[in-house]
């Protein structure tokens, strides 16, 4: 058996991702006989556990086999049979499962609420019932004490009450009717959040992917929305607001949104903070693509808040692709000591395999933005690789504005310039021909930029050979440029069409 097929089992995939403590538990869990009976499943997990994240090469059968007693040594003189191989694999897939029940019973025991809830319905199968008033009392008790008023807590809201009705019927109580009714307005809440996230989640799909859901039941949660205090809710009052705000983009829907979310934070937990900021940002960038510059400090402001409540440096790494929006961001403000310092402390928390990269794009925007062209151009060439294809666009619209704004273009090079090769290979590249992979909305943006670069372009080389232009030419060019929608870089080409309007005076 190959190394890479034992390496790649399902159980060996799984464990590498354990840390030291999870191994530990795990160990006391195989080796409690109520777990697991196997005494080959032991054996072979603190063989695992001993080597597994440090062995150099990877484990291989016959040090698994020696560890269960299959073969007496993992030397190569004695051949494996397939005999000897269907007892490891039976061992590792038993150790699979036990793995699985492990994690299962560690996920239950770290939701307290929904752990609690499990044990009142297995009391429920023993008619002990005079058990349950104890615990659902304190569960109750515990939610209130809750900050946090996202999904899961209208999710363990319903789950009480109805454990409440049920022993409201069980114990012969007279006041059915308000527990019931109280089943019912916490499963509408429940569902209400819970619909309107994946509502969302299809209508903003819908829109990057040109795709169409079919959702009848959407229209009824409207109406009723519209006009019932559920309204106030603040999950479900900023999901709805979302909602609104992906179906018909207008600007109200976002300062509602943003006011709302922003008044009560504190309800939502990191990941859905950072799913609402990252739909906020989305729309900011869209109005900004579409010539709305004032969304660029709204987007600064969602950035600020989100750096502070650490929405993308939470998991493993910073997000390389909200690091380089943020900058970007920042310097179009020209909040040059903020990206600084934001730079500075968070550099360390992108991915290493990515972080030589993003932080050389980042050195370069910085020294373009402080016009220290050769420095910028330095830093760009100092990233090799970008596998990511917008990264690679963005690269070369980078170096076209650093050898346009050099002022290098003169009568003797005007034709062979490096600008007249950045461009034309920028608009190669973005042919669908040559790239098949880029989305349609991506290839249009970037192409836009690129054939109006090229007019700004061509006039400047018109001034250079002392050719006639007139103000009334630029003006109109102005006014394309005004009418051009989607289009990046709009203030930095704004500001290229006004430098020749002064040039040709």
């Amino acid at each position: 058996m190959k190394k890479g097929i034992i390496n790649d089992s399902k159980v060996l995939v799984l464990l590498r991702e354990f840390n030291k403590e999870e191994l530990k538990d795990l160990g006391l869990w195989l080796r409690s006989p109520i777990h697991n009976s196997s005494k080959k499943v032991i054996q072979i997990y603190t063989c695992i556990q001993n080597k597994w994240q440090t062995t150099t090469p990877p484990l291989n059968e016959r040090i698994l086999l020696k560890s269960i007693g299959v073969i007496s040594s993992s030397s190569k003189k004695k051949p494996v049979t397939q005999k000897h191989r269907k007892v490891l694999l039976q061992t590792l897939h038993l150790l699979y499962i036990q793995t699985q029940n492990f994690l299962l019973w560690k996920n239950i025991q770290q939701d307290e609420i929904q752990a609690k809830r499990r044990i009142m319905d297995t009391y429920l199968e023993k008619t002990t019932y005079s058990l349950i008033p104890s615990i659902l009392n304190k569960s109750k008790n515990k939610l209130e004490s809750i900050q946090l008023q996202d999904i899961k807590y209208h999710e363990d809201i319903f789950a009480l009450a109805e454990m409440e009705f049920y022993l409201t019927i069980l114990l012969g109580n007279r006041n059915t009717d308000a527990d019931l009714q109280r089943v019912t307005e916490t499963l509408r809440l429940s569902y209400f959040s819970k619909s309107l996230k994946y509502y969302c989640a299809m209508i903003n799909r819908e829109k990057i992917l040109k795709v169409e859901y079919n959702y009848p039941f959407l229209k009824y949660i409207r109406d009723f929305l519209e006009v019932h205090p559920d309204n106030e809710i603040p999950i479900i009052r900023v999901y709805y607001s979302l909602l609104k705000l992906l179906e018909y983009e207008k600007a109200e829907d976002y300062y509602d949104l943003k006011k709302y979310l922003f008044k009560y934070l504190e309800n939502f937990g990191t990941t859905d903070i950072r799913q609402f900021f990252n739909h906020m940002t989305n729309h900011c960038n869209w109005k900004i693509l579409y010539g709305e510059s004032q969304f660029i400090q709204e987007r600064f402001e969602v950035y600020e808040k989100g750096i502070a409540l650490k929405c993308w440096s939470a998991g493993t790494y910073f997000s390389e692709h909200q690091f380089v929006h943020i900058v970007k961001t920042a310097l179009a403000l020209r909040q040059i000591d903020w990206v600084q310092t934001f730079f500075e402390e968070h550099k360390k928390l992108l991915n290493p395999k990515v972080r030589d990269i993003f932080v050389n794009y980042y050195q370069a925007l910085l020294a373009f933005e402080l016009k220290q062209y050769d420095t910028a151009q330095k830093c760009l060439g100092k990233i090799n690789t970008a596998e990511d294809f917008v990264y690679h666009v963005q690269f070369k619209i980078l170096y076209t504005k650093i050898f346009y704004d050099t002022q290098t273009l003169n009568i003797d090079n005007a034709d062979t310039h490096p600008i007249n090769y950045e461009t034309e290979a920028l608009r190669q590249y973005l042919l669908e021909g040559n790239n098949k992979n880029m989305a349609e909305a991506t290839r249009l943006l970037y192409s836009n930029f690129t054939n109006f670069f090229k007019r700004i372009l061509s006039r400047k080389k018109k001034l250079i050979y002392g050719e006639p232009l007139t103000q009334a030419n630029l003006q109109a060019l102005q006014n394309n440029l005004t009418e051009l929608k989607p289009l990046i870089e709009r203030t930095w080409l704004e500001e290229k069409i006004e430098e020749l309007i002064q040039a040709a005076k």
